[in-house]
């Protein structure tokens, strides 16, 4: 490899062995490809490795941490192509999603899923995560915007798929899609209606293969879907063809505080039929410590966070024309006045502004403003619950979270159900107990979740911290499924080994920072 770029460096190393979970473990090399071909010879020359990619480390389930090469190409490979006409992005492997963002706001456009880490995340974890953030109640996650795709598959070959898949010129590349195609369709078969159970009534998710996704259209079967959410797991994503659409314009915020959680299921059933832009929250923990980061946000909005006050949600509207947009505002705004409930118009642009800066900083505040020796821990933040059980479920939360004796916060895309709640634990029993601590907890309100038509993760993934829990969760048969599916696509686990199948609990307690 002495012409492909690559290093050993330790500080190099120990940045490529965290990220934003609570995991720490070292790669043993860190590769700087330039091309796509430099990305095969290294996976041919080294047939004992394990391997995985890097970008953004914003990745909160460890997802992209191994001991052997991770590929890191964000340095040469981020080459973005606008077709303004297609509305599409195509994207190198290594691409930054905020340049693909800027530039697509020139010209009036977006990419949808829009998740909150979008200013420092790569496009690969975005795919390889099934990300999506505020504007994904109206346009959907990753997989619903990701059109095609360029892979290199475990053993070297390169496929394209979806609007890609002209692309596949060789003989190699034709048979081995179909391949694919066929075994992926069978696999979908057999998993029939039961997968559909287990993923829940949620719009969206992000755990285990999303099987249900592969479908034929007529003589169309495109397997793009199977590699969102997949973690690297199946191949190395080294192009992507991105869908975007306009930006929204001049949208309006509704602010309404919530004393009690019944409040929930009826608030947000009548927001979302509104068909709202973005609907989020965050919880009044999160809002207490944004005092030490961003201090005049929180005096700028300190007017809705009353004695009584457990959240806040923020409606956002956005129309066609401003007319449109008013309407619907005044619509919704009367409608939830009617049923008694305290919403309020942000006319004020600097108000806007705060609440805005505290939901999107909501993580930060969650994870690095605890008191000393303790941890915020990334295990249950990406749960998703269908609207009509909030109510039963933030009770049982609560009591799993008082039995456990662990403070928390909570924000999240509430709009479709997500909630990213954040315990956080006191590090001061030791990695073991702290780690059954973790374990134990998890695995309580995974149960909850499940009992409720929910899911584990609607848009972080599974990584080191769910992967263990995919077989409770999914039951014995789908979870010998997804077996099959890394099996077929990397039949000796060399890509991102332990991710989604092969997870263990031990890993938990062995990987935990310090």
């Amino acid at each position: 490899m002495s012409h492909i770029e690559s290093t050993r460096d330790i500080a190099v190393l120990n940045e490529h062995a965290m990220d934003k979970s609570v995991f720490k473990l070292q790669p043993h090399e860190v590769v700087y490809p330039k091309s796509v071909a430099e990305i095969v010879e290294v996976i041919k020359n080294n047939s004992q490795s394990t391997f995985s990619v890097r970008a953004g480390g914003t990745c909160m389930s460890g997802g992209s941490l191994i001991d052997g090469i991770i590929f890191n190409m964000t340095k040469y490979m981020n080459k973005v192509t606008l077709d303004t006409e297609a509305h599409t992005a195509t994207v190198e492997g290594g691409t930054m999603l905020k340049p693909v963002m800027d530039l697509a706001r020139e010209h009036g456009l977006m990419f949808a899923p829009y998740p909150s880490s979008k200013d420092i995340c790569g496009v690969g974890g975005v795919i390889g995560n099934n990300a999506s953030g505020e504007k994904s109640i109206r346009f959907g996650a990753t997989i619903d915007n990701v059109l095609g795709l360029e892979v290199v598959l475990p053993d070297g070959v390169v496929i394209n798929t979806g609007v890609l898949e002209a692309s596949n010129t060789t003989a190699e590349q034709k048979e081995r899609l179909d391949v694919l195609k066929h075994e992926l369709m069978s696999l979908r078969h057999d998993a029939g209606d039961e997968l559909t159970l287990r993923i829940g009534k949620v719009p969206k998710a992000a755990s285990g293969y999303r099987l249900d996704r592969i479908a034929a259209q007529g003589d169309v079967i495109d397997i793009t879907p199977i590699f969102v959410g997949a973690q690297g797991t199946l191949g190395i994503i080294t192009k992507a063809v991105l869908k975007l659409v306009p930006l929204p314009q001049s949208p309006q915020l509704i602010a309404i505080p919530v004393h009690s959680i019944e409040e929930l299921p009826l608030l947000l059933k009548t927001i979302m039929s509104y068909g709202p832009e973005a609907v989020e929250t965050f919880d009044k923990h999160t809002f207490d410590k944004a005092e030490f980061l961003i201090p005049e946000d929180k005096k700028r909005v300190d007017q809705f966070f009353g004695p009584e006050t457990q959240l806040i949600v923020l409606a956002e509207i956005s129309e066609s024309t401003p007319q449109a947009i008013e309407k619907k505002v005044t619509d919704l705004y009367n409608d939830l006045v009617s049923k008694q409930l305290h919403p309020t118009r942000i006319i004020d642009n600097a108000v806007y502004t705060s609440l805005w800066n505290i939901r999107r900083n909501s993580f930060t505040l969650m994870k690095d403003y605890n008191p000393a020796g303790t941890h915020a821990v990334p295990c249950i933040e990406d749960i998703i619950i269908p609207i009509d059980a909030f109510d039963v479920f933030i009770k049982g939360l609560l009591a799993i979270i008082a039995k456990y004796k662990i403070a928390y916060g909570f924000h999240g895309h509430i709009g479709d159900g997500s909630l990213r709640i954040i315990p956080v634990f006191d590090w001061s029993y030791g990695k073991i107990v702290v780690a059954e601590k973790i374990i134990n907890f998890s695995r309580e309100v995974f149960s909850l979740i499940k009992s409720l038509g929910g899911n584990m993760s609607a848009d972080h993934s599974d990584g080191i911290i769910r992967s263990p829990f995919l077989k409770e969760f999914y039951g014995e048969r789908i979870f010998a499924i997804f077996e099959k599916v890394k099996k077929l696509f990397d039949p000796q686990s060399r890509f991102n080994p332990k991710k989604k199948t092969g997870g263990e609990l031990k890993e938990i307690a062995a990987r935990l920072i310090d």
